[in-house]
């Protein structure tokens, strides 16, 4: 599969999630995170799907913007490493934030659909 046509499903999938992730739609962000989905990031560190709902459910996380832009996309049989660099804006804790940062997804093909395990976000600026 070319990376062009590649990217451009990833940018697909990646933009539903974004939205869900806007709506702070719990049904949606879970039917698109495997139930073993783990985030890494330089500010929390590793927090596993439960802990992420449960922050959303309970209102510390309120996320308002999120936006990607898929830059490459990593193809295997049943897997795609998906690296974008994106914003993402909210609250967490009455706190607000704004971010810029590269995202790495990991995605697995489960029978048609393909489902995020794993979330990886760096700041742009890391110095």
């Amino acid at each position: 599969m070319a990376n062009s046509v590649l990217i451009s499903l990833f940018q697909n999938i990646e933009d539903e999630l974004n939205r869900a992730y806007e709506r702070n739609d719990i049904k949606k962000i879970t039917e698109l995170l495997s139930d073993n989905w783990t985030i890494l990031e330089s500010s929390t560190g590793l927090t596993d799907k439960s802990k992420f709902i449960g922050a959303i459910e309970d209102g510390k996380l309120v996320q308002i913007k999120m936006l990607k832009e898929v830059q490459e996309v990593r193809f295997f049989e049943n897997f795609a490493i998906v690296i974008s660099k994106g914003i993402n804006e909210g609250q967490y804790l009455d706190k607000s934030y704004s971010s810029e940062q590269w995202v790495t997804n990991i995605y697995v093909k489960e029978n048609v659909n393909w489902i995020c395990i794993m979330t990886l976000e760096v700041p742009v600026n890391c110095s």
